[in-house]
């Protein structure tokens, strides 16, 4: 049933329309579905998609409110925007910061140097000493911060070896996810569900209640990752993207050269994508100003000043320097000089000042003194209109320039550099401020001597007031896309807790399941979880479900806990897809992953989670 009311205050009309409470339970559905299906849109970004659900719901809600007794909006714009105040969207941003600050100082590098001269010819041990670490580390950072150190270690570490890095990427990513299920604030959604629990139960779930049956899982998982990872039939080695690009050349090197006003190409057009005079010659890219063209150059005419990114051989060099005077730019033309050019990959990190902007608007050529003259997403490499196409966390660049602009792209914020051997760490005084903080931190939490939330803020002013990150960088460490996405989720699992969509829910479970022992029914909860988690974001995932998970502990009179606990290993058994986990997605580019290479590696990894919980859970939980 319908009902409509205009107001008029203030001269401005007030329409809403009222609905009864089984319409809303529909209504509310579909709000979630289409949510989720929206999410999954790759053209647009997180924080963009965010907002609009944010608007609509506003505006919805608005006109259509939910009224208790007393005719009070339950879903008023102060319950929908309530969780930018969410204590628990606070904390894990600040854990963002504090995970960067042990990046940004690099205070694990000098252990693993360590490591590295102890082991010199054995990059097995190390790797896997490496990935036990990583286990560790992610249940008390952020999964996120813990990945972006470990790749360029791990390269670094095989550098010298017959592997690629494809090889281990994805298990890194795996086992982060895999460590994170293993404490409260091993994870964002750990601590979303807590808040979920504490909101509608009124409990609290503590540090360490989970830690011994996730680190069960957690090392199953971490053993069929060690053991699998070896073989092609579950993780392909793929080339890297610089051989692809290049198609694997002999002898050839990649350089610049730039048309000076003598040229004879000046005025030259393509024909059938050559240029006449450089038929032997591979031309990758031609960057005219801010412009960069790529191959296939169709009706493309040479003008004075292009620069030519070529791949070439030193005899070709030699003879259209002397015959077609190019000029190598801002060189002079010595061997020493076409030996300087490198090319080396980068990831743009997820705090990246270059996420959302092209490489034309950024002026990357002038800001970084070298040139991209390719780009990987995801599963594919981007030449044409590359520089037109704005940048999102986890691109692959594959980067040309001398050793010394290389070198210095490690200092940079916005990008990582797959070519970083493990080193010494260059400030031992500040890394030590970094990770004395950070122990600080999970110490006062852990052991309940400040609330959480508290622990983290006084992390994140104590690594201001030591000047271990500047506050530029404090507030490049928030993830916008993060911060909305879990606001956004948090508003979405008000509407379906206030409306009674949870209670609907799961009175259709358990109906489906009728008979059923309890035990049965929670794996069922929890496979169904652990799928749909792959498909839309876990934090999404863990807000969406939590209500759902607290009115099936009511009805089946267990320990809302316990239904909590299974929720948080669920929505951590992201391993089926590259769109699952942001630590999936970011090593997609640089392990030059394909969607079927995580379906292959991350389904018997998802099975054997399954069978893991259905064996250990009951020995720990009262079901």
């Amino acid at each position: 049933m319908v009902k409509c009311k205009i107001d008029n205050l203030n001269n401005f009309p007030n329409i809403m329309f009222f609905l009864s409470n089984e319409v809303f339970v529909y209504l509310s559905l579909v709000i979630v579905l289409m949510s989720m299906l929206f999410y999954a849109l790759d053209n647009l970004s997180i924080v963009l998609k965010s907002i609009v659900i944010l608007t609509f719901l506003l505006i919805f809600f608005s006109i259509f409110p939910y009224l208790d007794q007393n005719e009070k909006n339950l879903l008023n714009p102060q319950t929908i925007l309530k969780g930018f105040s969410n204590t628990s969207l606070i904390t894990v941003l600040c854990l963002l910061i504090l995970g960067q600050g042990v990046v940004q100082t690099r205070a694990l590098d000098n252990v693993l140097s360590s490591l590295t001269r102890l082991f010199p010819d054995r990059p097995n041990i190390v790797i896997i000493f490496c990935l036990m670490l990583v286990l560790i580390l992610s249940a008390f950072i952020n999964n996120t911060p813990v990945v972006i150190i470990f790749i360029p270690i791990l390269q670094g570490i095989i550098k010298n070896t017959n592997s690629s890095l494809g090889r281990f990427l994805m298990p890194l990513s795996y086992v982060a996810i895999l460590g994170g299920m293993t404490t409260l604030i091993g994870s964002s959604t750990n601590l979303l569900v807590s808040d979920s629990l504490k909101t509608y139960s009124d409990i609290t779930l503590g540090f360490f209640d989970f830690t011994l049956a996730g680190s069960i899982i957690a090392f199953s998982g971490f053993m069929y990752v060690i053991i699998f990872s070896k073989f092609d039939v579950f993780l392909k080695d793929r080339s890297p993207q610089s051989n692809e690009f290049l198609n694997n050349r002999e002898n050839n090197f990649i350089t610049q050269v730039v048309i000076n006003e003598n040229s004879s190409l000046i005025g030259k057009n393509t024909q059938d994508g050559k240029f006449p005079g450089l038929e032997k010659i591979k031309v990758l890219m031609i960057q005219r100003g801010e412009h960069a063209e790529h191959g296939p150059f169709e009706s493309f005419v040479l003008e004075k000043g292009d620069i030519l990114v070529v791949s070439i051989s030193r005899e070709q060099l030699t003879e259209i320097l002397s015959k077609d005077i190019v000029l190598i730019e801002d060189t002079e033309k010595s061997e020493d000089t076409v030996d300087n050019k490198l090319i080396t990959e980068a990831m743009v990190t997820p705090s990246s000042s270059l996420v959302g902007n092209t490489i034309e608007n950024v002026s990357f050529r002038y800001r970084y003194n070298c040139l991209v003259i390719g780009l990987q997403r995801k599963s594919r490499i981007i030449t044409k209109k590359m520089g037109e196409l704005p940048l999102e966390p986890g691109d692959t660049l594959l980067i040309q320039g001398n050793k010394e602009v290389i070198k210095n792209l490690r200092n940079q914020n916005d990008l990582l550099p797959m070519e970083w051997a493990t080193s010494e760490i260059s400030n031992k005084e500040i890394a030590n401020k970094s990770l004395l903080i950070f122990l600080s931190v999970i110490s006062l939490g852990a052991f309940e001597i400040l609330p959480l939330v508290v622990a983290s803020l006084l992390g994140v002013v104590s690594i201001l007031f030591f000047k271990v990150l500047t506050i530029r960088q404090v507030i490049r460490s928030i993830d916008n896309n993060l911060l909305l996405l879990i606001v956004t989720s948090l508003a979405l699992g008000q509407v379906i807790q206030v409306t009674g969509t949870a209670n609907f829910l799961s009175e259709f479970l358990l109906q489906i399941l009728e008979g059923s022992a309890p035990m049965t029914i929670i794996l069922c909860f929890y496979v169904f979880v652990s799928i749909t988690t792959n498909f839309i974001s876990n934090n999404a995932c863990a807000v969406l479900f939590s209500p759902i998970a607290i009115d099936i502990a009511d009805k089946l009179l267990v320990d809302p806990k316990i239904l909590a606990i299974a929720l948080i290993f669920a929505v951590n058994t992201s391993f089926l897809t590259p769109l699952a986990y942001q630590t999936n997605l970011l090593v997609m580019g640089p392990g030059h992953y394909k969607f079927i290479d995580y379906v292959k590696f991350g389904l018997p990894l998802t099975i054997l989670c399954w069978l893991i919980f259905y064996i250990t859970f009951p020995i720990f939980y009262d079901v």
